[in-house]
């Protein structure tokens, strides 16, 4: 729990004018709160709660290709983890992206209590929904992949990759996201 504090000050700079903070952009706040997270050590997923549910607030970068390369575009993350349920045991969405409107739906993912964390990851989901800039509406079909971080489960990091269809076009995208837990 050592970095709590630096990450609720982190990711506090959002909503709250007194915390010194708030002129960190987004791209800088969702770096600092991944490195922080990245530091710790990832969950075991064999000591998963079996029951109860957990919530997550943090960000998530898309790095969208444009017509000069590829763009960073961060957006609010908010992640639902219930550690009972037989299937869709992570789901939420994304929200408030930078350079874009629009939201995104995180659906059917699945804990993998069995996971190597030297190999795999210890959760999944379907990325999806529709972004848009100006008046082009570009829809999104990808996945996350990601592994809570501490020893109860108090942060979440992870990656994101799929494709991105608009203007007659098709194209790829990666990402990443970083969480801490809200309750």
């Amino acid at each position: 729990m050592r970095i709590m504090a630096f990450v609720l000050a982190v990711t506090a700079g959002c909503s709250s004018p007194s915390t010194g903070v708030e002129n960190i952009d987004r791209a800088a706040q969702a770096a600092a709160l991944e490195a922080a997270l990245a530091g710790e050590n990832i969950s075991d997923p064999a000591a998963l709660p079996l029951e109860g549910t957990a919530n997550y607030a943090g960000f998530m970068t898309l790095n969208l290709p444009t017509v000069d390369g590829r763009q960073a575009n961060v957006g609010d993350l908010n992640l639902a983890v219930d550690f009972g349920a037989t299937s869709n045991q992570v789901s939420g969405g994304v929200s408030n992206f930078s350079g874009t409107t629009g939201t995104l739906d995180i659906s059917g993912g699945d804990l993998n209590r069995g996971a190597d964390p030297d190999m795999d990851f210890t959760f999944d989901g379907a990325l999806s929904g529709t972004l848009q800039t100006g008046s082009t509406a570009f829809d999104i079909d990808g996945n996350l992949l990601g592994e809570f971080r501490g020893r109860d489960q108090y942060g979440l990091t992870g990656i994101v990759s799929g494709t991105i269809t608009g203007s007659g076009s098709q194209d790829i995208f990666d990402g990443s996201m970083a969480a801490t837990r809200t309750d």
